[in-house]
């Protein structure tokens, strides 16, 4: 009996996937940055003014949709329950309805997913 060589693709580098913390970083960033805000503003205090109030839900829901963290996990991050985190999560998809927020949300999913930066740069 023949043996045949078979083709063996090389091994595909490991994902390595960023801690929640290192997630939470980086879409406070953008959204600091989109909201023109402070990161006092967005941090773990009171609510705040109603755009610091928004940034923080919009990085929740970023939190969620684009890195798959749970309302839990989330909360955790931002020292809030996870029925607040799930309440932020749906005023931000029934703005969405509106194309020019959608648009901003949209334009902020792909800065977050793009963030190269780590943490404190």
């Amino acid at each position: 009996m023949l043996f045949t060589e078979v083709p063996v693709s090389p091994p595909r580098p490991a994902v390595v996937t960023p801690d929640p913390e290192t997630i939470r970083c980086r879409v406070a960033a953008c959204v600091i940055a989109e909201f023109g805000i402070t990161a006092d503003e967005l941090a773990f205090g009171s609510r705040g003014s109603p755009r610091a109030s928004l940034a923080r839900q919009v990085a929740m829901y970023l939190c969620h949709v684009g890195f798959a963290l749970s309302f839990e996990g989330i909360g955790r991050l931002f020292r809030r329950d996870r029925t607040t985190v799930a309440y932020a999560c749906r005023v931000i998809e029934e703005r969405r309805e509106n194309v020019r927020f959608d648009g901003q949300i949209a334009a902020l999913e792909r800065q977050c997913a793009a963030a190269r930066t780590e943490c404190g740069r």
